[in-house]
Formats: structure tokens, sequence, C-alpha cells
């Protein structure tokens, strides 16, 4: 096969960075051509790291039931609460008399006979995240309801069975409001803990995957964890294969864990055996914050990331995938360098340049062409030209002005000639001369359309022009992990 790279070209930098400019030099640099030679002769492959081809496992999490509403409250009509009988009576179990709660306690009391209530009154500065816990005597079904100050009902929960627990969460506007406790059928003692919050109550109730608030690629939620039963469920959907990040930022240990998916075609796998950065196929996906060993805090909150990487093209089917993170770039190839993609996108190499000038000191002709045929592939050996993420400053002679970015950078190859460099120059400019041709390029690739930025090697402006300040300035500060 043959392998005639230009003239001119300079010995790739690999350290921090690289800045090609005109030199006006001729000379072949041998070293660089014949290792390319070996390297694509010998069939020389990149190592590569598996992507996990079992699915995430699930975290089981055990849900508490809330807000069972088995009966309706028989203390209040469909008007409100029915006239209180005995004006007497100084106990909770007149609302008059209602007993003031507060965030994060516990309260016990009795109910002494059948069908009583006891009541309790709270107020709110706020709109809040209200979640009230209660357990009672085995021998006793009871119930408890949230009321507003004008006594109507907006929350609670009414389990049936003796000595069945009730949960019941609410989010409730600034203002005074009821928690009636009432003795379905039996007698006996009962303790309840009281927790509010304002800080995610906007999110809430999100204590189930089926109560799960939408989340979305690239953002980050702020919530808290504020009561002891208190999940939060958060459920992202893709509509194309997408490799993504997520994590939690949280002084109290708490963990961000995957929870489920649903839709026929969703499958979520880990890459490189970090269940935090996985490669998802279209679907949604549902991740809960926990706290462990029943930890929580109404005033601690915790920030969730979905970061997105990059979409991957052809439902991620393609026999080789890089990644670098840090640069947000996604490289996919078969395995022997066509049908290239990044981020998603198809990567179109070509480029076309022709521009004639004249005048009285002579005449110039550039003709200066890179042609995409499918007998042209991307190297995916090791070394110097492998596929890297780079970051890209500027340069003089760009292809498309896109400022300074990362950027993905690709040596292309073929048995037949695709680029050409024609340059005809007569007169005073006759120094301009240059003509060949090669089935050797090196370019940069930007990430977000796929289009050239720019020829990095060979470059007639960068490594050839007498005449003229040309250059391309690109840093290598990233890394590419490779996946087949």
């Amino acid at each position: 096969m043959k392998r005639k790279f230009l003239a001119t070209i300079l010995t790739f930098a690999m350290a921090v960075g690289v800045v090609f400019t005109g030199s006006g030099t001729t000379a072949m640099a041998a070293e660089s051509v014949t290792e390319l030679e070996e390297k694509i002769a010998s069939g020389d492959q990149m190592e590569f790291i598996q992507i996990s081809g079992e699915e995430l496992p699930e975290n089981t999490i055990p849900e508490e039931t809330m807000n069972v509403m088995s009966r309706q409250f028989n203390g209040v009509s469909e008007v409100g609460i029915a006239p209180y009988a005995d004006e007497e009576d100084t106990t909770n179990t007149n609302p008059n008399y209602a007993i003031s709660v507060a965030n994060d306690s516990v309260y016990q009391g009795a109910i002494e006979n059948e069908n009583e209530v006891r009541w309790y009154t709270f107020t709110l500065s706020q709109k809040s995240t209200v979640t009230i816990f209660m357990q009672m005597a085995d021998a006793m079904d009871a119930d408890l309801y949230i009321c507003s100050d004008d006594y109507t009902i907006v929350g609670g929960s009414a389990s049936e069975g003796a000595g069945v627990s009730e949960l019941a969460g609410s989010v409730l506007d600034a203002g005074t409001y009821y928690l009636a406790i009432e003795g379905y059928e039996g007698t006996g003692s009962f303790a309840f803990m009281y927790f509010q919050s304002s800080d995610d109550a906007d999110y809430e109730i999100n204590d189930s995957a089926s109560s799960a608030t939408n989340a979305s690629l690239n953002s980050s939620i702020t919530g808290v964890i504020d009561s002891p039963v208190d999940i939060d469920y958060y459920k992202l959907t893709v509509t194309n294969t997408t490799i993504m990040r997520y994590s939690i930022s949280s002084s109290m240990g708490y963990s961000l864990v995957y929870a489920g998916k649903s839709g026929d075609n969703a499958a979520i796998y880990a890459v490189n055996g970090d269940i935090y950065m996985v490669k998802m196929l279209p679907g949604t996906y549902y991740f809960a914050v926990l706290g462990e060993d029943d930890q929580y805090s109404a005033t601690s909150t915790y920030t969730i990331n979905f970061n997105k990487i990059a979409e991957l093209a052809n439902g991620g089917g393609s026999d080789i995938i890089g990644i670098c993170e840090k640069a947000g770039i996604v490289f996919q190839a078969d395995s022997d360098g066509s049908n290239c993609y990044v981020n998603g996108n198809p990567i179109d190499y070509s480029y076309s340049y022709v521009n004639n000038l004249s005048n009285s000191a002579g005449g110039q002709s550039y003709n200066i062409t890179i042609r995409k045929r499918n007998d042209v592939y991307a190297y995916l050996g090791d070394g110097e030209f492998a596929p890297s993420a780079v970051y890209y400053h500027s340069s003089t002679r760009p292809a498309m002005n896109v400022g300074s970015r990362p950027a993905l950078e690709l040596t292309f190859y073929s048995d037949t000639d695709f680029y050409s460099i024609h340059c005809r120059c007569t007169g005073a400019y006759d120094m301009n001369n240059f003509w060949d041709e090669t089935n050797v390029v090196q370019v940069l690739i930007d990430p977000s359309t796929g289009k050239l930025i720019d020829i990095v090697q060979f470059n007639y402006y960068y490594d050839f022009a007498p005449v003229g300040t040309n250059y391309i300035t690109i840093t290598r500060p990233y890394t590419m992990t490779f996946y087949q």
C-alpha cells in the first residue's frame, strides 16, 4: 500500500502544545512518513476498553406507601367541619385547643374513645413540603388528615388495619393548617413525627418512581432529604443513544442511585466499569437520592447533575468509540476507520480552496482540495497519529471560523491520492509554486457539526508558503479513552 506523505511535514508535537508556522523549507520529515507507513502496514491497533455488555442493575429501594386514603374522615362534612359539641372541653379533642407542632419533632398522644379526634396545628411562612409519619398501638386503627384553616381536607393518610402506620406528604402554600388524628377503630396510644421544608417544595412530592421529578441533561437540581422516610426520585428521558455522567454533591453523604427504566428500547450500560458514566439507549431512566442510615436534614441541601458527554450515531452501534469526557467529545468509527462520527455528527473532512489572482507582477493560481471518498479511512492505530482530543486556539487559514474550542484531531489515509495541492505562480510569485498530491492528511474536526475546522498537516500555508505569516495553534490538555 502506498504511503506518500507530503514534503515539509513537521514532526508531530505531543507535548503541551504545538504551533505550526510557514517555514519555506522543502525538507522531507522522513521519520514521520516511515513511522506512519509502518503502523498502517502492520495493522497496528490501539488498546481498547470494553463497554459492559450487561445492563447496569437497578437498585432495589424500599418505599413507604404515602397518602393512602381508604376512607373519609368522619369528623368533617362535605362543607367543612361539623359543629363542635362540647365547648367546655379544653383538651385537644377540641380543634380550638389544637396543640402546635414544630419541625423535626416527635409528638405522642392517645385515642381514649373510639372515633375520637385529636387536633394539632402548624403554620407555614412560605410554600413548603410537609411530611407526617405516624405509628400506633397494635390494637388501634387510627388515621391522619391535614386540613386547611377552614377545616377542609387537603391531604392525609387513612390506611385500613389495626397497627398499620400512616405516612402523609403534601406541598402546601403559606398559611395555618390543622392535623386531625382520628381513631377509626379501637383505642390506644400513637406517636407521630412532623417535618417541613421549603427548599425543594417545587420538586415534591417525588418519593416514588411514579411521582418522579423531571430532570434534563446538562442541568443540576438542588434538593433536600427532609425526613428519615424521604426519598427523592428523578426521571430522565433521552431520545438518542447518549453517553452521560451522573453525580451528587452532599455534605450529608447522600447517594444518587440508578433506580430503573421504562421504554421498549431502554437499556443502560456502565462505561469502563464506572457505574456513574453510562451509555443509555432511548428511553426513560429513574434515579433516586437517599440518605444512608436514615440521615436527613431540612437545611443541608444536595445537588445532582446529569452531564451529557455526547450523543452517539447509529444507536451507538459503531465498532469503536473514543471518549474524552473533559473535552465533551465522543468519536465513533467502524473497525476499519470508515463511517466516522463525532458527537453523533457524520464527519466531513472535505475541503476546497480555489483562488486565481494576477497583476502586472505575475499570476497566482491556487487549487487545494481534499476529496471525501469511500476508500479513505481514519487511522485507528496508536501513537501520535491516533484520534485525539485537542484544544484549538486559532489559525490564519481555517476552513471554518469557530473560535477557540476543543476539537477532534484525525489522520485520514487511502491507497490512492485524495488530497491535492496545486499552486502555480509566475513572475514575482514564482517562489510560491507547489504541486503535489498525497494519500494522507491530518485535520481538525468540529465536534458540534462534524465539519472541517482546519488542515493540520500537511498545510501549504503553515508548512511551506515562504511569504506571509500563517500559523495554527493547538494545545493538548486532554486524554481520549477508546472502547470496543
